[in-house]
């Protein structure tokens, strides 16, 4: 038992009609999958695996053995950004990808279709009260309605 649900169901809807489906799992014992699935009317992606389906044969990008993976290469390179003092400032659309990822909780949370604005100026806090050692109060399980 806890205060988290341990599945979401989310559609993101943009203004011109596209839309993104996004399931997550958090439950052990789980099959869990990690992957961006994009649907088009020429065929479909999954991005993390490096698969594309469309009107020709199906494509598949072949990793070379000793190629290191994006995410590691991601931190080798604002390491050496750092290091050289040029920035890497991905700050706007970090911050809109977690906007989005918040909308998508609250959602889920509320049972509600959640705007843009309505997350951006939301008051909700989610922090605790106070920051020290000790007992947290643990906030009741959510319940959509």
């Amino acid at each position: 038992m806890g205060h988290i649900y341990d599945h979401f169901a989310t559609c993101y809807e943009w203004e011109n009609g596209v839309k993104m489906y996004s399931y997550t799992r958090q439950m052990p014992g789980c099959k869990n999958t990690v992957e961006d699935y994009m649907l088009g009317t020429k065929g479909r992606a999954e991005v993390l695996r490096n698969y594309v389906q469309g009107e020709g044969e199906p494509w598949q990008y072949k990793k070379p053995p000793n190629e290191p993976s994006m995410y590691d290469v991601e931190h080798q390179e604002l390491f050496a950004a750092i290091r050289a003092g040029q920035t890497i400032n991905n700050g706007t659309y970090m911050s809109y990808s977690t906007l989005l990822a918040i909308m998508g909780r609250m959602a889920c949370y509320t049972g509600q279709e959640i705007t843009w604005d309505m997350a951006l100026n939301s008051k909700e806090d989610l922090s605790p009260e106070k920051y020290e050692w000790g007992d947290v109060k643990i906030p009741e399980v959510a319940m959509p309605a």
